[in-house]
């Protein structure tokens, strides 16, 4: 979702893919990077498992920085204060632990479906890249 929301539009689909900001493509980066060698590193039969919400904020925080007055770039806002909530004790009855487990399963699989999407969305764009340059090059 990072990407999604970080990324200039263009109506030229030709046209590179612009980010908002160079810290934006960085961080992005950085993520992806660490990511994959936080994946490498777990046991073979975990290594395909959506990374759990603590997990995917810690590398997040590892990728971004740690917060600043409150808030980690790129992180929701409203997400990171429950998160922080939840871990100070909230006292709000309506939550208990399974809730919690529950919620937090959820954001990791939504995390992990976004990196999904974002990586076929980039494979799609690569391939219609290529496949422009092939017709092109056959028109010649």
């Amino acid at each position: 979702m990072f990407k999604l929301t970080h990324i200039k539009k263009s109506t030229n689909p030709t046209e590179e893919e612009r980010w908002i900001e160079p810290r934006a493509q960085e961080t992005y980066d950085n993520y992806i990077r660490i990511s994959q060698e936080y994946r490498s590193t777990l046991p073979l039969e975990s290594r395909y498992r959506p990374f759990t919400q603590e997990e995917n904020e810690n590398l997040w925080k590892q990728s971004a920085g740690e917060p600043i007055r409150g808030s980690v770039y790129g992180y929701p806002e409203k997400a990171y204060q429950k998160k922080n909530s939840w871990y100070c004790g909230s006292s709000s009855s309506s939550f208990d632990g399974g809730d919690r487990e529950t919620i937090s399963a959820m954001e990791s699989k939504i995390a992990y479906l976004n990196a999904e999407l974002a990586a076929v969305a980039e494979r799609e764009k690569k391939e219609r890249r290529r496949e422009k340059r092939r017709l092109r090059q056959q028109k010649r």
